[in-house]
């Protein structure tokens, strides 16, 4: 009996784990710099905050799994597993971003302050997604074993998740998330919330909210001033004096403006707080059409 004998496996079989090894180092250092990027905004209070997947809390997880798949990925450890986790992230973050698209953001919030619109995201994370599931992790390593290298990598996504967990248990157990990421800045005042959804109006119509200043400081803090235009009006209820440690709420007048569509604008409030002298916020609505007469 003639011995069996095995075919060569085709050519591209020995491609596909080269394809992936690239792959996979270019989405961790993608993830790597989100994660970054979101860091750098939230320590200087510029991270776009306009809707409710942007809330502090979420953020902050969002920079705790990119972080750790980021650096799992780059370290080549278990890549199957690594590989249905990035598909899975993904997959949410497209279908994250098409939420906030129809809602009509202007920033999706996965860069940190640099604005992207989410429908660029969207398809970002599609094309990302059809790169996964065509070129998946090959059941034998691309690279030959290098003992340096997994060593170097499993102690990074080591320490990378305890710093990860260590943050994460910060945040989520702090009472006011707001409050933690003041105090990790300096920030003497802040403003909550910091993005008031006001609806929906008309062009030419006026509506009232109110927000809570808060005094994170030592020291009475007095809010001497703000925005006064066409379209704002912060200094209905000033000027206004805030113990240490407290809050006042303070009403601010707001007139819907332009084209029918969504908007964002900003205000400012005015302080004597050392360091400190302006306090931004949004407020966030929709110009509605004018009922036909």
């Amino acid at each position: 009996m003639a011995p069996a004998t095995t075919s060569p496996r085709p050519p591209h079989a020995r491609l596909i784990p080269t394809r992936f090894h690239v792959l996979r180092v270019v989405l961790g250092l993608v993830l790597l710099g989100a994660a970054g990027l979101k860091i750098h905004s939230l320590f200087l209070g510029s991270s776009v905050r306009d809707s409710l997947l942007s809330s502090p809390r979420l953020q902050v997880a969002t920079i705790e799994v990119e972080l750790l798949l980021g650096v799992w990925l780059l370290s080549g450890l278990a890549m199957r597993a690594a590989w249905l986790a990035a598909l899975a992230f993904f997959a949410a973050g497209a279908a994250a971003n098409v939420y906030l698209a129809v809602e009509g953001q202007r920033s999706c919030g996965c860069f940190g302050a640099v604005a992207v619109h989410p429908w660029w995201t969207v398809a970002l994370d599609v094309v990302i997604v059809l790169f996964l599931v065509t070129v998946r992790p090959a059941s034998t390593p691309a690279l030959p074993d290098s003992g340096w290298l997994a060593s170097v990598a499993t102690s990074a996504l080591g320490a990378a998740a305890i710093l990860t967990v260590i943050c994460g248990v910060f945040f989520l157990l702090f009472d006011n998330p707001t409050a933690a990421l003041a105090w990790l800045r300096g920030e003497a005042v802040t403003v909550e919330p910091y993005v008031t959804d006001v609806g929906e109006g008309v062009a030419g119509e006026w509506r009232t909210f109110t927000i809570r200043v808060r005094n994170h400081g030592n020291r009475t803090v007095r809010i001497f001033g703000g925005t006064t235009s066409c379209a704002c009006i912060a200094t209905k209820d000033l000027p206004v004096d805030i113990p240490p440690y407290e809050s006042r709420s303070i009403r601010v007048e707001m007139g819907f403006r332009g084209l029918p569509g969504r908007f964002v604008h900003d205000f400012v409030l005015l302080t004597d707080s050392p360091g400190q002298f302006t306090v931004r916020a949004r407020y966030a609505g929709r110009v509605g059409q004018a009922p036909l007469p």
